[in-house]
């Protein structure tokens, strides 16, 4: 048995959106928290169960957000700090532990698969990775929470993509695998999220997050699903189908704007919460069926 979980509790988390804000502000005295109650809680109970195989999925969105919103989003420059150093005390917690095996998260191909993208992110990645030292990262999850498709036959390179070189899954975990070896990242294996890349949802840009109308599950979790790509350790179901990604109600704090648009499906609950519809719709959309 392996056992899975996803660490995912960082000061300023998810910097560029609202509708998943955490508990934890980017500030010192949250950092402190974050290694204190939550980093070091886990690292206790890792320790207790040393004969028990564990995965971790680690922060997800955190990352990216260094790769690309930096300049454009004042949250994700107030929380850089926080990342890097919150990721660099989690590895070399975590890290050191033997049955223990971690993966960064690298949001998906139409987050960082255009080639500026995926090279600034060989280094950040590269960087975070050695700032852990000792410890170790088996490698990276990518389409966590997301939508995008294993495979897209029916998409190229060119403007329905805004000329993005990886327009599915696959085709970006191809791309990452060789920057990130150009880069000097040793281990570069990863786990990609097929909880509801079944079916190609109907939002209108692959840069739609929210509730997406059209939503179908995808492949069943297995280890080495893919001949030639022994790269790719898994196929993983990390994002819960009927988990909320976020609230369409404009007067909530939370609402983020993403929610309110057209291929979003509303009503909608806050994040995290069960949507009923939408887990029914993904059930019926199931690719390959259930």
């Amino acid at each position: 048995v392996l056992t899975v979980f996803v660490v995912y509790d960082l000061p300023g988390r998810d910097c560029h959106a609202l509708a998943s804000n955490g508990e934890l502000l980017a500030n010192d005295g949250d950092l402190a928290r974050y290694k204190s109650d939550y980093i070091d809680v886990i690292e206790g109970h890792l320790k207790t169960y040393k004969s028990q195989p564990v995965v971790l999925i680690v922060e997800p969105d955190s990352l990216a957000n260094l790769v690309t919103n930096l300049e454009s989003t004042p949250a994700c420059r107030d929380s850089e700090k926080y990342y890097l150093e919150g990721h660099a005390y989690l590895i070399k917690k975590f890290g050191i532990l033997p049955h223990v095996a971690m993966y960064l998260d690298i949001g998906h191909a139409f987050w960082l698969g255009w080639d500026d993208n995926r090279e600034k992110a060989g280094k950040v990645y590269a960087k975070v990775i050695s700032s852990g030292s000792p410890g170790k990262v088996r490698g990276f999850t990518d389409n966590v929470a997301n939508y995008t498709p294993w495979e897209d036959p029916t998409l190229s390179r060119g403007p329905e993509t805004e000329w993005n070189p990886c327009p599915d899954e696959k085709r970006y975990l191809e791309a990452m695998h060789k920057d990130f070896k150009s880069a000097g990242i040793e281990s570069v294996y990863f786990v990609c999220d097929t909880s509801r890349n079944g079916k190609k949802v109907d939002r209108k840009h692959p840069g739609e997050w929210c509730n997406q109308t059209g939503v179908g599950v995808g492949a069943r979790p297995q280890a080495s699903p893919v001949s030639g790509m022994d790269y790719l350790d898994a196929f993983y179901w990390i994002k819960p189908l009927g988990e909320s990604d976020g609230t369409s109600d404009e007067s909530a704090v939370r609402y983020d704007g993403y929610c309110g648009h057209e291929t979003a499906m509303k009503p909608a609950p806050e994040a995290g919460q069960w949507f009923q519809k939408h887990f029914e719709q993904g059930i019926k959309n199931a690719n390959p069926p259930l």
